[in-house]
């Protein structure tokens, strides 16, 4: 049976034939149902299937590229742990560990009620097989007794491992720059780390920090938490 005289070329009296005859096999036309007629039309595709064919390009391209950001992450983390696991073995046999002062510069007013826990997670938790000693320098606006006699007592403390602590009021200082250019004078070990007043570090992170500094020779290591 063929087609009317009045139908149109892209027209067909099955909806197989529409479909055979698309161009480039279908990627830029759609075969839509004529009510009108009953005959099954190849239409091309408009602007507004274009604009969700590039929506749903774009998506796409996100997700796949969101993929392999998540999967990049993921296996640098266990990388990274297999890493710091042989790092951290190499570490424990490490012959040369120096001396390393801790620095802590703090403000009092802000940081009077959480300086002692970090003082005491410093000395107990973090591993270190050489001398490891801490010196909190502060500045303060208003004198605060309590705190301040407080810290002047710990410096009596018997701390682990031989471990000491001081800590030295910079009373001309506005800044903790300040207090940490007061604390490079005072200084006699040949290696300074610097903590923040509310910074618990990892129990391992001294010793990869000075791990690292031994196999690669360099001089500062700048690590972020």
């Amino acid at each position: 049976m063929g087609l009317p005289a009045f139908a149109p070329n892209d027209c067909f009296v099955s909806p197989g034939a529409a479909f055979a005859s698309r161009p480039l096999d279908g990627w830029f036309s759609y075969v839509k149902l004529d009510e009108d007629s009953g005959l099954s039309c190849v239409h091309a595709y408009g602007p507004l299937e274009w604009f969700f064919a590039a929506m749903l390009a774009t998506m796409a391209v996100l997700a796949s590229a969101t993929s392999l950001c998540v999967a990049f992450i993921f296996f640098r983390r266990r990388f990274k742990r297999v890493v710091r696991g042989r790092h951290l073995e190499d570490a424990r046999k490490l012959r040369e560990t120096p001396g390393i002062t801790a620095v802590i510069p703090c403000y009092l007013p802000n940081e009077q009620y959480i300086i002692e826990e970090t003082v005491d997670w410093i000395m107990r938790s973090v591993e270190y097989a050489g001398q490891l000693n801490v010196l909190v320098v502060y500045n303060t606006p208003v004198a605060l007794p309590e705190i301040q006699q407080r810290l002047a007592e710990m410096q009596e403390d018997g701390w682990p491992g031989g471990r000491s602590f001081k800590a030295l009021h910079v009373a001309e200082s506005r800044s903790k720059a300040a207090n940490l250019n007061a604390a490079l004078k005072v200084v006699e070990d040949p290696y300074v780390v610097v903590y923040d007043a509310d910074h618990h570090p990892d129990s391992d992170s001294l010793l990869l920090l000075w791990e690292k500094m031994s196999r690669r020779g360099v001089d500062c290591v700048q690590g972020s938490y």
